[in-house]
């Protein structure tokens, strides 16, 4: 007997907001079934729903039908589940506290291959197949100092200040790299989620703060969501700052 092809696809999520738990569980309950009922199984039963991995299984199904698989022929063949980085988010109270509200994540995988096919063993040392949406690897949490014309730049932007926490975008840890490309600035940065509406409020305070500037004529946001912004990344006087005004530490 010849040897069969290998097919797979794989689908990798960095950020589902989903407890590790929930997410093994839900892996567990539909591996080894076509992944049509399977994501109709966590979408509404019988027994526990699990709707983010059933959304994850939608992605899935909607990549292999690109891909030119007909997904009614692909079971879930493989999956895992590990904790990620809280989403933090600000809630304010009475009197004028604040805390942080944290929604936890895990980084998930899936894997579809077409019912019945077996591949066979690679050999020893030989790399398997790709994700087919392969996270790039997070970042430095702790970019370098700027120097020189960056460091003009990043002392512009610790003036700007958060309008919704009152403390100024450096020390809170959004900034995560400054360069000077030519005459303009590229300023990495964060917020304190990507559903955060204040993007362009800030790029309008920014582009005020630089304005004054003899060294840059313009200036660019590339805003960096992954890694996700956690308190740890606020500097000790962001944390003296925002004490001051009411938040717990």
């Amino acid at each position: 007997m010849g040897p069969t092809l290998a097919a797979e696809w794989r689908v990798d999520e960095p950020q589902l907001r989903v407890t590790e738990g929930d997410a093994r569980a839900a892996l567990r309950a539909v591996t080894g079934q076509p992944v049509i009922p399977a994501r109709a199984r966590l979408r509404f039963g019988p027994g526990r729903t699990c709707e983010a991995i059933a959304r994850l299984l939608d992605r899935a199904i909607v990549r292999a039908e690109a891909a030119g698989l007909d997904p009614r022929l692909l079971v879930v063949a493989d999956g895992s589940a590990e904790a990620g980085e809280d989403i933090v988010r600000v809630r304010r109270k009475a009197h004028g506290v604040a805390d942080w509200i944290h929604s936890p994540t895990c980084r998930v995988r899936v894997v579809l291959r077409p019912a019945g096919l077996h591949a066979t063993a690679r050999p020893a040392g030989a790399p398997g197949p790709p994700p087919a949406d392969a996270v790039p690897p997070a970042p430095t949490r702790k970019p370098a100092e700027p120097s020189g014309e960056a460091a003009v730049v990043r002392d512009a932007l610790a003036e700007v200040i958060d309008p919704d926490l009152g403390v100024n975008i450096v020390d809170l840890g959004f900034v995560r790299g400054v360069a000077v490309e030519g005459r303009t600035a590229v300023i990495t940065m964060t917020l304190t989620s990507a559903a955060c509406p204040l993007t362009g409020v800030l790029e309008d305070q920014i582009r005020a703060g630089l304005g004054p500037l003899g060294c840059v004529d313009d200036f660019r946001v590339d805003w960096q969501w992954i890694p996700a912004w956690r308190p740890a990344d606020i500097t000790d006087g962001g944390r003296e700052q925002l004490r001051a005004i009411g938040f717990s530490l």
